[in-house]
C-alpha cells in the first residue's frame, strides 16, 4: 500500500479524492484541511507522498512545500490545483515539487492521472533511496581503506584523495585536490612515473605496479608501490584510479642487501678502476656530443619559427647593419612597396627610396643605432619607382644587439596605416564642409521645437544638435558633440542594430539623460548624402507621459484580472466537486428518466466550465507592453496546435509587426475559424501587400467563405457557434496597437481576413 497525505481546504474535494484513490486498492489516504494541520501530521507519521492544493487560507501550497523541504523532509510532493498559470508551475518546481497537476476536465481521467503520478514519483523516490544507500557503502569503503586511493582527472590533476592519504603523508585532508601528483614525486623517479602514467591514460599499462619515492609533509620521502587503472568515461569516476601503499620496510631490506653486494663488489671495482675511468670519460663525451646536437636542433627550430613569424606577420619588418644597409626585408614589405628582397638587400634606404630622405625616417634610424627605441609619427611616404603612389606608415625602430650586448644594427617594424589615415582625412574634410554650410540650415534647425540631432552614419558621432535636444538630454552642446548616438541610448546593442538596418522610424526605444534617468522615445530617422558621405538626422519625441498613462492602465487591468482569477478559481473548484459527485452517481443504478436528466445536467456543467476556461487564455490581454513579433514564426506556432489536415503557406518572409504579446492568439482564432466553419478548406495562405504607407496582411482559405450580411457581424461579441468570443477578442487584441481587421472574401470562394498595419508598426528584418 502507498500511504498518501492529501491536503485541501475544500472538504468535498478531500473526500472525492480519497474515494477515487482508495477504490484502486493501492492507496491508503490520510486527509488534512490545512497546511498547518498537515505539518503536525508529518511530525508523528511518515508518508510515501503528499498531494496538496495551491490556494489555501493561512498557508498556501507553495509555502507548505517550502516548509516541508526546510525541515529536511524529501517526501515526494505533488501540487494539485485549479491554478494553471505558468508562474505557479515555475514556483512549484523551484520550491522542490516533484510534479504538478491542474484540476479540471473529466474527474475519472483527472484522478486516474493523479494516481499514476503518485505511483511514478513513489517508485522513483524508493529507487533514489536505494541508490543513496549504495553510495554510502562504497564511500565508507573508500574512506576507511588503508591504502591511498586517488582519482586523477583528464588533465592528470588529483580530483579525489582518500582520507588515508592524509594519515600516511601528513598533508591536511583535501589540500592536494587539484594538484599535479608528479610535483610530489622524487625528481629521480618523476620522468619514469610520468611515462608509466601516460601509458595508463593511453590504455597500455593497466594493472602494472610502479615503485617510486613520494614527498611527505615533513619534507622526507617515502617509498611506495602504486597500481593505476584507466576508468575514464565510467559514471561516478571518469578518471584514472590509483591505489598506493607504502613499501618502506621492503625497500630497507633491499637497500641492506644492495649495500652488502656493493661491499663485495668494491674490491673488483678497484681492480678495474682504470678501465672504468676510461669508459666513464667515453660516456661523458657521448653525452656531451648528444647535448650539443640537441642544442643545435633547438637553435634550428628557433630560427625556423622566427623565420615563419617574419614571413607571415602582416607588418613590415626591416633589419639594417651598422652602416644602415638593409639585411632583412620580409614579404609584407615587398607587398606594400613592390621591391623584392633581392632588389634591396645590401643597399641603403635612400638608394631604393630617394624621397625617404625628406622624411624623419633617416634620423629615426640614426637614433636607434645609437641605442634608443623610437616610435615615429604617422609618415606619408612616396614609393617612387616601383609604385606610383604614396602610403602612410607608422613605425618603431630599436637597436639590434648581439649575445654580448653589442649593437650590431637596427630592427624596424612598419605598419601600413593608409586605410585608417585616408578615413580620418575624409572625415575631417566632410566635417569642414558641413561647418561651411552650417549657416544655411542653422536657423531652420534651431527653430524646430522637437529635439533634432545630426550624426555621421559610419562613426555614429554626433555632428550637430538643436537646443531642444540639449534640453531633453541635459547635456550641454559641447558635451554632446563629444558623444556618439550609442552614448545616448540605454540599449546600445539595439540602437546599433537599428542604425545598421537603416530603418525610417523606431516606435519605442529607451534613451538615458545626463542625470541617469531612462526615458522612452519615439524616433524618426532621415538619411542624406553629402559629397559621398552618408549623414543622419534624428527627430526624438519623449514618450514618458504616454507610457505613464499606459502603465497606470495596465496596473488597473492586472488588479481586475486578479479579482477575476480568484472568482474563476472558486467557481471551477465547485464545478470540479459537482462533476466528481456526478461521476460517482453515474456508476450507480438509476432509472432511465433520471439518467437522461443527469446527461443534460453534465452537458450544461461542462459548457459552463469550458466558457470559464476559455476566458483564462485572455487574462493578460493589454497588460504586457507591445513588442516586435515575427509574422511567420508566430503564425507557425498557432498552426502547430491543430492537426495538420489543412495545408498552410506563409509568404511574409522576415516581416515583423509591433503588436500585443497575444498576437499568436489572433492567428490561433483565425485558424480555428477556418477549421470549424470552412466547409471543405484544404489550404490556408498568409501573405502581405502595401497599400500606400500601410501594410495589408491577408489570411485567406479556399473554403465556403462568409455570407455578405455576416461579414460585419462576425467580429461582434456572442456571434458564432462555439463561445462567440474568438473573432471579437481577435479584433480587440489588434486594436491595442491601432491595427484593424476586416473580412472581404467572396462567398463560396473562401474567407479572406485583411489585417491593416499602420506605418511605423511594421518592419522587414534582414
Amino acid at each position: 500500500m502507498i500511504h498518501v497525505l492529501v491536503v485541501d481546504d475544500e472538504p468535498d474535494l478531500l473526500e472525492i479524492t480519497r474515494l477515487f484513490l482508495e477504490q484502486t486498492g493501492e492507496f491508503n489516504v490520510s486527509q488534512s484541511h490545512s497546511a498547518k494541520e498537515a505539518l503536525g501530521f508529518l511530525q508523528d507519521q511518515t508518508y510515501d507522498a503528499i498531494v496538496s492544493d495551491y490556494a489555501m487560507p493561512g498557508m498556501d501550497g507553495i509555502t507548505f512545500l517550502q516548509t516541508v523541504r526546510q525541515k529536511g523532509n524529501t517526501v515526494p510532493f505533488i501540487i494539485f490545483t485549479g491554478k494553471g498559470r505558468e508562474e505557479v508551475v515555475i514556483e512549484a518546481i523551484n520550491g522542490g515539487a516533484d510534479s504538478y497537476l491542474q484540476k479540471g476536465g473529466s474527474s475519472r481521467v483527472q484522478f486516474a492521472e493523479l494516481a499514476e503520478k503518485i505511483r511514478q514519483i513513489v517508485r522513483r523516490s524508493r529507487a533514489e533511496h536505494a541508490h543513496q544507500e549504495s553510495e554510502k557503502r562504497y564511500r565508507a569503503i573508500f574512506q576507511n581503506a588503508s591504502d591511498i586511493i586517488r582519482i586523477l582527472d583528464s588533465y592528470g590533476r588529483i580530483a579525489y584523495d582518500s582520507p588515508s592519504s592524509s594519515k600516511i603523508l601528513g598533508y591536511p585532508l583535501g589540500s592536494l585536490n587539484g594538484k599535479d601528483p608528479l610535483d610530489y614525486i622524487h625528481p629521480g623517479d618523476r620522468d619514469r612515473i610520468k611515462s608509466d602514467l601516460n601509458a595508463v591514460y593511453r590504455g597500455m599499462n593497466t594493472g602494472i605496479p610502479s615503485e617510486f619515492r613520494i614527498l611527505k609533509a615533513d619534507g622526507t620521502y617515502l617509498w611506495v608501490e602504486s597500481v593505476a587503472n584507466n576508468l575514464t568515461g565510467v559514471d561516478g569516476v571518469d578518471g584514472v584510479v590509483t591505489t598506493t601503499r607504502p613499501i618502506t620496510e621492503r625497500k630497507v631490506a633491499e637497500e641492506q642487501l644492495k649495500k652488502k653486494h656493493d661491499e663485495l663488489s668494491a674490491a673488483f671495482e678497484q681492480l678495474t678502476a682504470t678501465e672504468e675511468e676510461v669508459r666513464q670519460n667515453y660516456n661523458e663525451l657521448v653525452i656531451s656530443e648528444q647535448r650539443r646536437a640537441e642544442i643545435e636542433r633547438m637553435v634550428r627550430d628557433s630560427e625556423e619559427f622566427l623565420k615563419q613569424v617574419i614571413t607571415d606577420v602582416h607588418e613590415g619588418i626591416i633589419a639594417f647593419d651598422t652602416c644602415l644597409r638593409i639585411t632583412l626585408w620580409n614579404p609584407f614589405m615587398e607587398e606594400i612597396t613592390g621591391f623584392a628582397p633581392g632588389d634591396v638587400i645590401g643597399k641603403k634606404l635612400d638608394e631604393c627610396f630617394p624621397l625617404a630622405e625628406d622624411t624623419e625616417i633617416p634620423h629615426t634610424l640614426e637614433r636607434a643605432l645609437s641605442g634608443e627605441m623610437i616610435e615615429t609619427a604617422d609618415i606619408p611616404v612616396n614609393l617612387g619607382i616601383k609604385k606610383k603612389s604614396s602610403i602612410w606608415v607608422h613605425g618603431i625602430a630599436s637597436p639590434l644587439t648581439s649575445h654580448q650586448g653589442d649593437i650590431i644594427g637596427v630592427i624596424a617594424v612598419l605598419q601600413d596605416i593608409s586605410g585608417r589615415k585616408n578615413a580620418e582625412l575624409a572625415l575631417i574634410s566632410t566635417t569642414r564642409e558641413l561647418h561651411e554650410s552650417e549657416e544655411k540650415y542653422r536657423n531652420i534647425f534651431e527653430a524646430k521645437n522637437d529635439p533634432l540631432i545630426l550624426a555621421d552614419v559610419e562613426t555614429r558621432a554626433i555632428l550637430d544638435l538643436n537646443q531642444a535636444a540639449s534640453d531633453l538630454y541635459g547635456h550641454s552642446r559641447d558635451e554632446m558633440l563629444q558623444m556618439t548616438l550609442l552614448d545616448l541610448s540605454a540599449e546600445p546593442e539595439k540602437t546599433k542594430e537599428v542604425l545598421d538596418q537603416k530603418v525610417a522610424r523606431v516606435a519605442l526605444r529607451y534613451h538615458r539623460k545626463k542625470d541617469g534617468m531612462v526615458f522612452p522615445a519615439d524616433i524618426a530617422l532621415a538619411y542624406f548624402t553629402l559629397k559621398g558621405r552618408v549623414g543622419l538626422i534624428l527627430s526624438i519625441r519623449d514618450l514618458t507621459g504616454i507610457q505613464q498613462i499606459g502603465d497606470a492602465l495596465r496596473i488597473a487591468n492586472v488588479k481586475l484580472n486578479l479579482l477575476i482569477g480568484v472568482t474563476r478559481h472558486d467557481v471551477l473548484n465547485s464545478l470540479a466537486v459537482i462533476l466528481g459527485y456526478h461521476e460517482i452517481i453515474k456508476d450507480r443504478e438509476v432509472d432511465a428518466a433520471t439518467r437522461d436528466l443527469m446527461e443534460k445536467q453534465e452537458k450544461a456543467l461542462v459548457a459552463i466550465r469550458n466558457q470559464i476556461e476559455f476566458t483564462r487564455a485572455y487574462d493578460d490581454l493589454g497588460i504586457k507592453s507591445p513588442l516586435w513579433q515575427h509574422i511567420g514564426a508566430t503564425a507557425a506556432r498557432a498552426y502547430a496546435q491543430f492537426i495538420d489536415t489543412i495545408s498552410f503557406v506563409c509568404e511574409t518572409g522576415d516581416l515583423e509587426i509591433y503588436a500585443d504579446p497575444m498576437l499568436e492568439k489572433v492567428f490561433y482564432n483565425l485558424f480555428d475559424n477556418a477549421f470549424r466553419y470552412g466547409e471543405g478548406v484544404t489550404k490556408i495562405r498568409l501573405y502581405g501587400a502595401m497599400d500606400g504607407t500601410e501594410l495589408l496582411l491577408y489570411f485567406e482559405d479556399n473554403g465556403i467563405g462568409i455570407m455578405g450580411n455576416d461579414k460585419s457581424r462576425i467580429f461582434s461579441r456572442g456571434i458564432g457557434k462555439n463561445t462567440g468570443l474568438g473573432l471579437f477578442l481577435t479584433r480587440e487584441i489588434l486594436a491595442i496597437t491601432r491595427i484593424g481587421i476586416t473580412e472581404n472574401g467572396e462567398y463560396r470562394k473562401g474567407a479572406r481576413f485583411v489585417i491593416r498595419v499602420p506605418r511605423g508598426a511594421y518592419r522587414l528584418m534582414k
